[in-house]
């Protein structure tokens, strides 16, 4: 998340930037404002003479008359000029927006941005172009035709697209995300009220232990009440609830459901009306990741088809297409380059850059839907990347170091060898950076996920009016050799032989909480803390409840991760396993034809060297981008995750495709 807030950060300076620099003057933006302004006033009047006009014929001469069709034909065309110039002046989608991503940007800064960007990636194609012709490879009239043009259209809009809808994609990303930050945040407001029923406390406190973008949100309720934009809490909170419920419901019940507590009179009427806010939400993510999950069949298989299939049914048939020059039985070269001779150059464009540029960007645009989950554990990465990165140096180095002395005995395998000393550094430097973190992720969610059974145990020890210290230690000896029950004899030991309070001894300097990278455990037990200052009877119950609330939000975790992972686990297996091997085949097949057509006829094939190379480029490149798409389904795009799962993955796909490569040879040769 800090990651796009720095991209939108920077969005927004390079717009002021841009616009400050080559966009128009204050006072001539208020001009064409002004104007833009009569324009819409204009259309509203013509609108409502053209509405009244109809309203007129519709009684005197009737619906059927010819002069009603004309009249209403006059309206549907005022109704068009007055949304356009509604659009042109108010830009109401688009305030809304600025308002979600808070961005402080005017309409015509980042349409001005836009079009510089537009400009500048014309010139890009172009320039790419030219040297590639004067520089590597001579573009003849048909390589205009098929690559230049088209690039120099497509690519352009694309980037207009791109950066004009940064701002809708940002908050189509964020909006997705907060419907698995929303339970959440309704829980910590919950647990905070349970304590001291103050929307205030509950606000702050939620908004200091949830995930962006909700804490942004709800920060902002808190930040509108001291710049004196709301008169009070309760008008700020609700305007948030209106806001974040066009698109969420839920949420807004669920909010709705919070506010409405701090109306009950009694304990039990409190106690309900949290309990139905955190029903809502969780009832309602539910159904929304569910939603999701069965939307993901189609876009999964066209994915699929597009990224993986359609490329290897290509790949199947490169050995014939690239038969282009052949002239064997009165079929001339000529006519076999018309039928679908392909070059290197074609055949890169087609595997290595078109394919999975494609499958990148679907995928990017499925995963922009994705709803977001509670984020793994915030474990502090290891710092010693420049050793790590010095090693993985060292370990390609020394792969290379094979080709290159036994080449006289690998010249069958072509340029296999030379793939595996940059598949094997990154892989050991994607292990290597996430390996620790992965284990220590494991422990936390261990922790996190026996949390729920320690702390009903706790409350129920306390609400026995067992002292707190004494109910820490029996429910560390009845949770041991567990993960929380480690953590709980950690605190025991704090607490007796420290002699600290239990505040202190759990967040203090050197408190066992204090650097435990858990929103949840260190959230829940601050209203641990909070609650036991209290009649012990009533702060046990609480800390039940409690336990029961972080229980359905660990189940509908599990169940939301359980039926997203199901969607992926084909694709998956088909990048890493099945595609190598049908290529290592492919590549197989190339050789023999190459071999035999070199001997019998006049051939200008491709070198079985650049054939290799490109489809072995085709794959790592493929499974890239597929395991980007399994882990972002999965995790919605966790860093670590990726580059563990990248490490896992790659030397696999390798090593199949070598093999198959191989095996593919020997059986062809005998």
């Amino acid at each position: 998340m800090k990651r796009e807030q720095d991209i939108s950060r920077s969005y927004e300076r390079w717009c002021r930037e841009v616009s400050k620099r080559w966009g128009p003057t204050r006072d001539e933006r208020e001009e064409a404002k002004e104007k833009r302004r009569g324009r819409y006033i204009e259309r509203s009047k013509e609108l409502r003479k053209a509405e009244g006009y109809l309203k007129e014929v519709k009684i005197v001469r009737g619906e059927g008359s010819r002069e009603y069709a004309k009249a209403k034909k006059s309206y549907e065309k005022s109704v068009k000029l007055y949304d356009i110039s509604k659009r042109a002046y108010r830009h109401d989608d688009f305030k809304k927006t600025m308002y979600f991503v808070d961005m402080d940007l005017e309409y015509e800064d980042v349409l001005l941005f836009s079009v510089l960007m537009t400009v500048l990636s014309l010139v890009a194609v172009l320039s790419v172009f030219t040297l590639l012709h004067y520089l590597l490879y001579p573009l003849d009239f048909l390589d205009l035709l098929l690559y230049v043009i088209p690039a120099a259209l497509l690519v352009p809009v694309g980037v207009l697209a791109l950066v004009s809808s940064y701002p809708d994609i940002l908050e189509r990303k964020l909006k997705a995300e907060s419907i698995g930050r929303a339970p959440e945040s309704i829980n910590y407001m919950t647990m905070s009220m349970r304590v001291r029923p103050s929307l205030y406390r509950a606000v702050s406190f939620s908004a200091k232990h949830t995930e962006e973008p909700m804490a942004s949100g709800l920060n902002k309720v808190l930040w509108d009440v001291y710049t004196r934009k709301k008169s009070s809490l309760e008008e700020s909170f609700v305007d948030f609830a209106l806001q974040w419920g066009e698109w969420n419901e839920d949420l807004k019940r669920a909010l709705y459901a919070v506010r409405s507590a701090m109306l009950e009179k009694t304990r039990h009427g409190l106690n309900a009306s949290l309990e139905k806010a955190n029903d809502i939400i969780i009832r309602g993510t539910k159904r929304q990741v569910e939603d999701f999950s069965n939307s993901l069949t189609t876009p999964t298989t066209i994915l699929f088809a597009i990224g993986v299939l359609l490329p290897l049914i290509i790949g199947a048939m490169l050995p014939m297409l690239a038969l282009g020059d052949l002239d064997i039985g009165g079929f001339s070269a000529d006519e076999a380059a018309a039928a679908g001779g392909m070059g290197v150059f074609q055949i890169i464009i087609i595997m290595n850059v078109i394919a999975p540029a494609g499958a990148f960007i679907y995928s990017y645009k499925i995963l922009l839907n994705r709803p977001g989950t509670t984020s793994p554990p915030d474990v502090p990465v290891s710092k010693d990347r420049a050793r790590t990165l010095g090693v993985s140096l060292i370990i390609g180095i020394l792969l290379s170091l094979f080709p290159i002395l036994f080449h006289g005995y690998l010249d069958p395998l072509m340029p296999l060898p030379y793939f595996w000393p940059p598949v094997g550094a990154l892989s050991y430097y994607c292990l290597k950076t996430t390996w620790d973190v992965k284990r220590e992720r494991r422990v936390i969610k261990t922790m996190e996920r026996e949390f729920p059974d320690a702390l009903f145990q706790l409350g129920s020890r306390i609400a026995e009016g067992m002292a707190v210290e004494i109910a820490f230690q029996k429910t560390g000896k009845a949770m041991a050799g567990t993960e929380i029950g480690n953590l709980l004899d950690r605190i025991t030991s704090s607490l007796q032989i420290n002699r600290l309070p239990l505040e202190d001894a759990l967040f203090g300097d050197e408190g066992v909480l204090t650097k435990l990278p858990s929103r949840t455990i260190k959230a829940t037990m601050r209203t641990v803390v909070e609650v036991t200052k209290k009649d012990p009877a009533e702060a046990g119950k609480t800390i039940i409840q409690i336990s029961n609330f972080l229980r359905d939000m660990e189940e509908m975790e599990h169940d939301i991760r359980s039926k997203l992972s199901q969607s992926v686990e084909m694709m998956k297996g088909t990048a890493m396993i099945f595609a190598p091997m049908v290529m290592g085949v492919v590549v197989s097949l190339y050789f023999m034809l190459y071999d035999i057509f070199s001997e019998i006829s006049s051939v200008d094939m491709i070198s079985p060297m650049a054939f290799t190379t490109v489809v072995g480029v085709y794959l790592v490149l493929m499974c890239l981008v597929i395991t980007y798409f399994t882990t972002g389904i999965k995790t919605r795009v966790d860093p670590v995750e990726f580059k563990y799962e990248v490490g896992l993955i790659l030397p696999v796909c390798m090593g199949l495709y070598s093999v198959a490569v191989i095996l593919g040879r020997v059986g062809l040769a005998g």
